[in-house]
C-alpha cells in the first residue's frame, strides 16, 4: 500500500476505536500506531478467519509451491 492508502486506513480504524495513534517522542514527524483492547480482542477473534482465507487460497499450489510463494511475496516486502 501506498502511504495514502494506509493513512486512510489508520484513520478508519482509529474511528472505530481498532487503534490508537500518538506522536513519536524521540521523532515528531512519526505517529506511533498501537492496537487497542478492542482491537486486540477483533484481531484475536477474526485471525483463524484470516488463516481459513489463506489455506483456501494456497489450496491450489503443491506445498512446495506455497513455500515458493510466501518466500518471493516476503521478498517483495
Amino acid at each position: 500500500m501506498d502511504a495514502a492508502t494506509i493513512k486512510g486506513v489508520v484513520d478508519r480504524l482509529i474511528r472505530r476505536g481498532l487503534l490508537a495513534a500518538e506522536p513519536d517522542a524521540a521523532d515528531g514527524r512519526r505517529l506511533l500506531v498501537t492496537l487497542t483492547a478492542k482491537g486486540a480482542e477483533w484481531a484475536r477473534r477474526l485471525a483463524p478467519k484470516a488463516h481459513a482465507v489463506t489455506a483456501e487460497t494456497l489450496a491450489p499450489l503443491a506445498p512446495e509451491e506455497q513455500q515458493t510463494l510466501l518466500s518471493l511475496l516476503l521478498r517483495l516486502r
